[in-house]
């Protein structure tokens, strides 16, 4: 094989390798908000991607990430959400990180437009959660996350109980009317956020009721607009910001400056900017913006550069996925270093073995640390961290603090490496790594602190919502040997209760009829409340409509699980599997009254002929577009993926498939022509 040859195989399982990588990225972050990496580095993957695509055109997919904006994973956020297109494209920003990309991006500018560029407003760029809101008439109608770019969920419900969006708008600033445009449309584009001190408290309720603290103010953001409770989403501390009016295109508006003006007359919060006539008016800005930063009641990851004047952004023009006339700029996260004095093992409710570095206190982003994550057994080998050891912790766009490199030079000689234990700190028994699974987990479902965990997420708001049980009364009643297991909470005898130190009748019959309320809860947070794996609030609600009623989960097989919204291999299997290991405890609960609630059923889907299959399709088709071609098999029942797997069915090829023709044929995979996908369609139809 010649050298080119060798390069460009090495290229191709390099892209492979990257565009795996960065799907899981993009899946953890614009869909379950828990994102693993910052972006920085999320964005040097993404680089590199698109540097070998651009040097090896053979490589070159059409379903690449660098091709899309944000999120192309389906139904974000969670799931249970409508759909709808955007009246425009809501494409991303370019992000830089150095100075040099700045003076890259004015030069640019400058060429594009054949003259010197100015002026540019510079804004805080908030680390929050995309949304548009579409005003009919003046009356808000829909609420869209950002999604795919294209289309995003329907989410106008939860986005009504911010109190920072107006039901209505009308009138105008600069001049700019109303009542124009298509059909009397609006659309305004903006930020939902948590503040830092609500985002503080709001976290403090959560360890209250028993469940994980969010990691940052955009978890949080993002956790909540996904929540199907429309209620609940009223309760959390969200905030909205305005930053551009995306429709008409053609708004009579001179000037960004003039764009913000205008949404801040219509009642919509606006962040302050600062006007720069040059490039070093422009470092000035951001140098003011990274000093108070700290100071600053939201967090900012942050600035957007953005050229003024709004009739050169026709000009100017856009990428596939980015405008050429604005670019975010990210500050770089905060670094300190301080001495690790030790590493912590605890426990979660559902076993899952989670180590913690107890620090030297350190002042950083504005507060002290103390304690940092090491995530997992992986990390804390890649990392080599020790304790002793001097290390660099960061806290930027995170609230939790994060354990990012080892001083070398300064470690101490005979300190072994680290390695988490072999027996759960707790219970004893023996941690095991699952298959595929990068966590060690205590197995023994009668291991104290998973028990304690439990019973504390049982409780919790979202839960069965039993209140005057936060964690100081949970270990109470623990220790006082009141509590096993959450079937106990329904047994608890008032006379003991009231003996309690520091209770009396009050606080008994109080939590009492909390936990008779309990009994007629709604199925979807009774089954919430149960802490089945990868079984959140949105995934339970799913189960209830689904199904209607738990004895019909209960009996569910994995392929009846699968065949339910969203859910896959996996999160059926684990959740047949957690039903199947906890039936004594549900048959005590159904005893108990529980799970007598139902729900209406959503509406059952006919059995389609591709039901269970996976398709991937390749290459450019002749007949019809890719995504007539995805919307086609959808309709049919059958799930499109971007990558070809050892799940996958069918592999679909065009014209010039590309690596995943390879990879399919490696794997064994059936590869149908294009000619005979419209042939099995008309099948179908006939």
């Amino acid at each position: 094989m010649s050298d080119l040859q060798n390069s460009l195989e090495g290229a191709r399982r390099r892209a492979q390798q990257l565009r795996a990588e960065i799907e899981h990225h993009n899946q953890l972050y614009y869909v379950d908000a828990q994102p693993e990496i910052d972006d920085q580095t999320f964005d040097r993957m993404l680089q590199e991607l698109g540097e070998l695509e651009a040097r090896f055109p053979e490589i070159q997919d059409p379903n690449s990430p660098t091709r899309r904006v944000g999120s192309d994973l389906g139904p974000a956020p969670g799931g249970g959400f409508e759909r709808a297109p955007h009246l425009t494209p809501m494409i991303s920003l370019a992000n830089s990180y150095e100075v040099a990309e700045v003076e890259a991006f004015h030069r640019r500018v400058q060429r594009l437009l054949g003259r010197e560029a100015g002026p540019y407003v510079v804004e805080a760029k908030i680390d929050g959660v995309a949304a548009a809101l579409r005003y009919q008439d003046g009356a808000f109608s829909v609420g869209l996350t950002r999604g795919d770019g294209r289309e995003g969920d329907v989410i106008t419900q939860n986005l009504r109980t911010l109190e920072d969006i107006p039901e209505a708008i009308g009138g105008g600033a600069s001049g700019f009317p109303f009542d124009f445009g298509r059909e009397g449309l609006v659309e305004i584009r903006g930020e939902v956020y948590m503040p830092r001190a609500e985002f503080a408290a709001y976290n403090e309720v959560r360890e209250a009721e028993g469940l994980e603290p969010f990691a940052n103010p955009r978890n949080a953001t993002a956790g909540s607009l996904k929540t199907l409770e429309v209620e609940e989403v009223r309760r959390r501390p969200l905030s909205y910001w305005a930053y551009a009016i995306s429709w008409p295109q053609d708004a009579p508006l001179d000037t960004h400056r003039d764009e913000l003006e205008c949404l801040r007359s219509w009642g919509f919060p606006v962040l302050e900017s600062r006007l720069a006539q040059n490039l070093e008016e422009i470092f000035e800005a951001l140098e003011a913006l990274r000093r108070e930063r700290d100071r600053l009641p939201y967090l900012i990851d942050g600035a957007v550069i953005k050229v003024d004047d709004r009739s050169l952004w026709t000009q100017l023009g856009s990428t596939a996925k980015s405008p050429r006339y604005a670019l975010a700029y990210k500050f770089a996260a905060e670094r300190a270093r301080t001495r690790l004095e030790s590493i912590e093992v605890s426990v979660g409710r559902t076993g899952v073995i989670t180590p913690v570095a107890h620090l030297e206190p350190v002042r950083l982003a504005g507060t002290l640390v103390s304690r940092a994550t090491l995530h997992n057994q992986d990390e804390i080998e890649r990392k080599d961290v020790r304790p002793g050891d001097f290390v660099f912790v960061e806290k930027g766009g995170d609230v939790i603090p994060k354990v990012v490199g080892v001083d070398l030079d300064a470690r101490e000689g005979g300190v072994p490496p680290y390695r988490l234990p072999e027996l759960c700190p707790s219970c004893g028994r023996a941690l095991v790594r699952e298959e595929g699974q990068v966590a060690l987990r205590c197995t023994n479902l009668d291991c104290r602190a998973q028990r304690r965990g439990r019973l504390l997420h049982f409780v919790s708001r979202d839960a069965m919502n039993i209140e005057g049980l936060g964690e100081k009364g949970i270990d109470l009643l623990l220790a006082e040997g009141l509590l096993n297991s959450v079937a106990d909470l329904f047994r608890l005898p008032r006379e003991r209760l009231v003996a309690l130190p520091g209770w009396g009748e009050k606080s008994a019959d109080r939590v009492l009829e909390f936990v008779e309320r309990a009994r007629h809860r709604p199925l979807a947070p009774q089954i919430f409340a149960l802490g089945l794996r990868h079984v959140g609030i949105a995934a339970a609600g799913q189960l209830a409509r689904h199904f209607g009623d738990f004895a019909s989960i209960r009996s569910a097989t994995i392929e009846d699980f699968e065949a339910v919204e969203d859910f896959g291999t996996i999160t059926a299997t684990s959740l047949h599997q957690d039903l199947l290991a906890n039936r004594d405890l549900l048959d005590e609960l159904e005893a108990l009254g529980l799970f007598a609630t139902r729900e209406t059923r959503s509406p059952r889907k006919r059995t389609l002929p591709l039901a269970g299959k996976s398709f991937v399709l390749t290459g450019t088709l002749e007949s019809m577009s890719r995504r007539e071609a995805k919307d086609a098999l959808e309709a049919r029942g059958a799930k499109v993926s971007s990558s070809v797997s050892q799940k996958t069915s069918v592999l679909v090829v065009g014209e010039k498939p590309g690596s995943k023709a390879d990879r399919a044929r490696e794997l064994g995979i059936e590869i149908w022509t294009e000619d005979r996908l419209r042939s099995a369609l008309g099948e179908m139809d006939g």
